[in-house]
């Protein structure tokens, strides 16, 4: 099993991709600890189990990212692979099937929204766990972001989706070049659209019209995103840092 005697933190672990990698993640033999706003899922799909510890947080709160790590050290002992998959795609006053209407219609409190969620909880939690993974010593760990096609292409996406998603790539190769000495990977997965809760928001008719920008014409699975999570947390990826993996369906 790749994963076997690992330790993880998955942010956004409650639904989509991050529900997706944390039962990929336990299949191939990780602990996780996964973290959500709301944890109902994994408690129904995951209780009594003593490879996974849903834990009520949320990512714009940076003490939540530190209890989170905090919480995988204390149960498992250490922790080797963090994925930072909270995420949203559009303000809460935007979610429309209109998708987003025109850029003038965007707030001050909707830009800082997603920035918010999106950016500064990854930063959080990648910052709180540096220190544990560099007390793995020449085992390192491996940091796996989730980015988005957004940030790669051209697409009429409500803005603060694509500037935040950006700033996750940048934050990436950044923190590789950084944690490169201690062995610490990171990289970003761009998934391209991803048949999950977030994009279900937008409504039909957006759903429809993202699946036909991509060649081959269908949406991703959170599965599907999730094995691309799983080969990059694992050590077949071992010489893989500072890059972007992009299932996007040829979107990009």
């Amino acid at each position: 099993m790749r994963l076997e005697g690992k330790v993880a933190v998955v942010t956004g672990g409650g639904s989509g991709i991050g529900l997706a990698s944390v039962r990929r993640f336990v299949a191939e033999g990780a602990r996780v600890v996964a973290l959500d706003r709301n944890v109902d899922r994994l408690a129904e799909e995951f209780g009594g189990s003593d490879a996974v510890v849903p834990l009520a947080g949320d990512v714009t709160r940076s003490t939540d990212s530190d209890a989170a790590v905090a919480r995988a050290v204390e149960e498992f002992g250490r922790l080797d692979v963090l994925v930072t998959a909270a995420g949203i795609a559009q303000p809460s006053s935007q979610r429309t099937t209109e998708f987003g209407g025109d850029i003038t219609d965007i707030t001050d409190e909707d830009f800082a929204e997603v920035v918010e969620v999106n950016l500064h909880g990854t930063f959080y939690a990648l910052r709180a766990a540096v220190p544990a993974m560099r007390r793995n010593g020449a085992e390192g760990g491996s940091i796996v972001t989730i980015s988005s096609v957004g940030a790669l292409g051209i697409q009429a996406l409500v803005l603060p989706y694509p500037a935040s998603k950006a700033g996750v790539l940048g934050m990436t190769r950044a923190a590789a070049a950084r944690l490169a000495p201690d062995n610490i990977r990171v990289n970003a997965v761009a998934p391209g659209a991803t048949d999950t809760p977030m994009l279900a928001l937008n409504g039909e008719e957006a759903r429809q019209m993202i699946v036909d920008l991509a060649p081959l014409k269908r949406m991703a699975s959170a599965d599907e995103i999730a094995n691309t999570v799983l080969f990059l947390a694992s050590d077949e990826a071992s010489f893989f840092t500072g890059q972007t993996l992009s299932p996007n369906g040829g979107m990009v």
